[in-house]
């Protein structure tokens, strides 16, 4: 069915890249968890007298690398960095270095994602991050290298905004240019029967939702009112659940744009750009695609290890040491990531290095009976930060006897007669604790079937 009014969504995405300096300086960019304004120096603060370095080469590989996936066509020259002019407290030289405004020849243009066309992208440098509460300005985000991605006002609806967005961060953090623990910040442009207006820095999908919803319903009823919409700069505010308006919206021109006289033009060269294509992995959506195709794995299973590139590589890999993956995949999307999480840890992280030829090698001993599950999920705890061959692991692994089970049956039985008496008085579950103290005398070597059945048997109850 026909909507009853027009609905223009677009979006203006933020995305700190991941690089180790700032932009135009040597600052590192490790912010988050940083002391205030522990990571500046004279040109990040805008100090007077102070002038930019050259940008830096590993931001600019970084936007190549986003253009690419977004098939965008890449600028090669001609390529000028601006001074965007405005007055904010979180502004220190009273404008921001970009490559966009009314004239500017910007990074990348056109490109397509899920279905959303691309109107532009192109590198900037972050403001500082002021607390208009306190007043005070912290400026370890001044100078980060930003990418910014504009879309054509396509979508329709706050829903689509969402899972366009998921989409977009899970195929950045594919190529590793988007720092992603910084998170986004989004300027979201809405319009239904007037003007556009822009609702500024949502920095969680949630946000982005409740602000889209309001603001459509806002709009409508305004319009039914007889209220025109004017072209106006917002923000939301969290606690009402409202949009406020913060100014009417600027136009090019209100920003003085005017070509940086301290930067020089920058040149890409193609080769470097074709080096940059070669080395891009495939995107989740390939992925995903063989994972149910060639590899016969479920829909719940595929997307969990597409949510990581350093996964499904992993699962990849160890399909190739010859074992029914699929039969074991909760080896992988269970065991694995259950001990990486427990120790805070991904399979990315620079201290960890986990082979999935250590992991089919457990897997092996299991499906062989060697070893019992839970001895194998004890192993595992001990794979990170880094794995082993069984042939390494210290200590005994193989499974114990029928005999020897029967003895440990025996121990625990004399060690905790009132459990004992607890089961025989029909307190069924008083069985697990008995067969845990086994598994635990054991060291999980005790094959869990044959605990219980010994064990009810010896206790006189039925197998």
């Amino acid at each position: 069915m026909e909507k009853a009014f027009p609905i223009k969504i677009g979006l203006e995405i933020h995305g700190y890249l991941d690089t180790c300096e700032k932009l135009f300086c040597m600052c590192k960019t490790d912010f988050l968890d940083a002391k205030p304004n522990s990571l500046v120096c004279p040109i990040c603060t805008g100090q007077p007298g102070s002038k930019p370095m050259a940008p830096n080469s590993d931001a600019i590989k970084k936007m190549i690398q986003i253009a690419l996936v977004f098939g965008s066509k890449i600028n090669y020259s001609n390529i000028i960095w601006q001074r965007k002019h405005y007055n904010w407290a979180d502004l220190p030289k009273g404008y921001q270095t970009t490559i966009s405004g009314m004239h500017a020849t910007t990074n990348a243009t056109s490109g397509k994602f899920k279905g959303i066309n691309l109107t532009e992208l192109h590198l900037e440098e972050d403001p500082a991050q002021w607390n208009p509460d306190s007043g005070k300005i912290n400026y370890n985000r001044s100078g980060l290298p930003l990418i910014e991605i504009v879309t054509e006002p396509e979508f329709s609806d706050a829903e689509q905004v969402i899972e366009w967005l998921k989409s977009l961060l899970l195929s950045l953090s594919y190529i590793k240019a988007v720092r992603k623990n910084a998170g986004i910040k989004v300027d979201v442009n809405v319009s239904t029967y007037g003007e556009r207006v822009e609702m500024k820095n949502l920095n969680s999908l949630e946000k982005i939702r409740k602000a889209i919803g309001y603001e459509i319903l806002r709009q409508v009823e305004n319009h039914d009112k007889g209220i025109v919409q004017t072209r106006d700069t917002l923000a939301f505010d969290e606690k009402s659940g409202k949009t406020i308006k913060m100014r009417s919206k600027e136009g090019a021109a209100d920003y003085r744009f005017i070509p940086d006289p301290d930067l020089s033009m920058i040149k890409i060269d193609k080769k470097i750009v074709n080096k940059i294509k070669s080395g891009l992995p495939e995107m989740p959506e390939v992925k995903l695609s063989r994972l149910l195709k060639k590899y016969k794995v479920g829909e719940k299973d595929a997307k969990i290890l597409t949510k990581n590139l350093e996964l499904v590589e992993f699962f990849e890999e160890l399909v190739n040491h010859c074992i029914d993956t699929v039969k074991n995949m909760s080896w992988v999307t269970i065991e694995l990531l259950r001990v990486l999480n427990y120790n805070k840890k991904t399979l990315e992280d620079d201290d960890v290095e986990i082979l999935p030829s250590h992991l089919a090698e457990l897997i092996k001993m299991v499906e062989s009976g060697k070893i019992t599950v839970l001895k194998g999920k004890q192993i595992m705890n001990d794979f990170v930060p880094k794995s082993f061959s069984l042939a390494e692991h210290k200590g005994e692994i193989s499974n114990i006897d029928d005999s020897a089970i029967e003895n440990l049956c025996k121990q625990v039985i004399s060690e905790n007669v009132h459990v004992v008496d607890e089961y025989k008085s029909g307190k069924v579950a008083s069985l697990n604790f008995l067969i845990g103290q086994v598994m635990r005398l054991s060291e999980r070597r005790a094959d869990y079937k044959e605990t219980t059945k010994i064990l009810k048997k010896i206790l006189g109850g039925s197998e």
